[in-house]
């Protein structure tokens, strides 16, 4: 399933999902227009290079990245119906860019109630880190999973 709905007791500390992503130019531009974002570096090469002499490409906005975290929060680990508290990022160590593939890690160090916290790295293929973050969600109940499984079915 492309979904899943987890409530509190069916996870555990130490549970962990990973997912793959990459961004494409007209992805960028999209969150840049629903953003406001107009920095150029997100846009023009010659602006990205200003700022980072040896990228390859334009600059994928963290804000883009943070975002499709939160997409796998509600729709795969923990799931649909999950609730986010909060986001802490890390800065970015390097640049990502249009094409580049991110290993998405994340990673439940705390469970207390329907409170969920997890862990999350952000790797290249390589083994390199790009950032961590933190994040604080909670989990969908019982009444939420049933409707959710019920619609599924």
């Amino acid at each position: 399933a492309d979904t899943d709905c987890m409530t509190a007791p069916m996870l555990r500390v130490g549970m962990t999902h990973e997912t793959r992503l990459s961004f494409t130019h007209e992805q960028v531009a999209q969150y840049c227009a629903l953003s406001g974002d107009r920095n150029a570096i997100h846009r023009e090469l010659e602006a990205a290079r200003l700022r980072f002499p040896d990228v390859r490409d334009i600059v994928v906005p963290g804000g883009l990245i943070q975002i499709s975290i939160s997409g796998i929060f509600g729709s795969r680990f923990p799931g649909d119906g999950t609730l986010g508290l909060t986001f802490t990022p890390e800065r970015l160590r390097k640049p990502v860019c249009p094409g580049d593939e991110i290993l998405v890690t994340v990673e439940i160090t705390r469970l207390r109630g329907a409170i969920v916290e997890v862990d999350i790295t952000l790797d290249d293929p390589n083994g390199n880190r790009y950032t961590t973050a933190k994040a604080k969600l909670i989990a969908p109940d019982d009444a939420y999973r049933e409707w959710w499984q019920n619609r599924t079915a």
